[in-house]
């Protein structure tokens, strides 16, 4: 039986399709807080696939929003578009201490320069009032048609 040494292929990947982002933001009882703001990024060429820019996230999951408080919070989340317009998604939820809040906008879309934002207006003093998690998509080779 003789030995048959097998040249080895060089592979070259591809850029992923996706890249994961996750944010985690403590907010304060102050006014609203950006927990991501869309940014254009650039897909570069890969083979025949022509590079781009691609203006547009892909919401993974639901937005988390966890009461480390004393007190019950009021939680609010809106959507600021580039133009600064305002598109409320939650208005003044009630989280009780030691609770969290699940805000379903998984599987939506963010464009470009939109900014997803999180209040939890506080009368009672400035310490840390709760803890957003929140996980996105970029790096997809998706186009974004508002309809």
């Amino acid at each position: 039986m003789s030995n048959v040494l097998l040249s080895a292929n060089t592979v070259t990947t591809r850029p992923p399709l996706n890249i994961f982002e996750a944010s985690r933001v403590v907010l304060n009882g102050s006014s609203w807080t950006d927990i991501a703001v869309v940014p254009r990024y650039y897909v570069p060429e890969n083979g025949p696939i022509p590079g781009k820019f691609v203006n547009a996230v892909a919401i993974m999951t639901g937005l988390v929003v966890t009461n480390i408080h004393t007190d019950t919070i009021e939680t609010s989340v809106r959507v600021q578009s580039s133009d600064g317009s305002l598109f409320p998604l939650l208005n003044s939820a009630p989280v009780p201490p030691n609770d969290f809040l699940s805000v379903g906008i998984d599987r939506q879309v963010l464009m470009t320069g939109e900014r997803l934002q999180v209040s939890v207006p506080s009368n009672v003093d400035s310490t840390d009032h709760a803890v957003v998690h929140f996980t996105y998509i970029v790096n997809q080779r998706e186009e974004f048609v508002e309809i």
